[in-house]
């Protein structure tokens, strides 16, 4: 089941992510088909850096997400199935499956707030646009008080793109 916000994403901007789509990230109102919306804002593309509000989550474009990756100058974690990780990956990218999300909670927290205390922004993705699996992790981790943006586009902007992968 996906949230409403995911479901108008993938109806807007599916059609146009080859183009990089440049839609705004919630509905312009509220979905009348009595659906939740996710339980944390998304905002658009900003500088995301371990300065912004603790509790947020904010979008990445693959043009800012790509410097960040290319220095390791970000936490990245790769939120698709495990299957779906060993098959390819962004370089870089640490696995922790949606449905891992409370096995590995222990063991990733302290990584994050490393990552945080060091101004290294936490970066999540998921496949692609249709993919709920990013925002779900996000709803979560932001709900206990962490920052984070999730990559535009997720893993298929990056192949779209042609980039490297492991």
């Amino acid at each position: 089941m996906t949230c409403a916000a995911c479901r108008w994403l993938a109806a807007a901007c599916l059609p146009a992510a080859i183009a990089g789509c440049t839609l705004p990230v919630a509905p312009p109102s509220r979905p009348s088909d009595k659906t939740v919306a996710p339980a944390v804002p998304l905002h658009p593309a900003r500088p995301i850096t371990a300065a912004t509000k603790p509790g947020t989550v904010t979008l990445i474009q693959l043009d800012r997400f790509f410097p960040l990756q290319q220095t390791s100058s970000a936490l990245i974690y790769d939120v698709r199935p495990g299957i779906s990780y060993h098959l390819g990956h962004i370089p870089g990218a640490i696995s922790w499956p949606k449905s891992q999300f409370d096995a590995q909670l222990a063991s990733r927290e302290p990584e994050m707030r490393s990552a945080t205390t060091a101004k290294r922004p936490v970066i999540l993705y998921c496949s692609d646009l249709s993919c709920p699996d990013s925002i779900k992790v996000a709803t979560r981790l932001t709900a206990l008080g962490h920052s984070l943006a999730i990559l535009e586009g997720g893993y298929a902007a990056w192949k779209t793109a042609e980039l490297p992968t492991e």
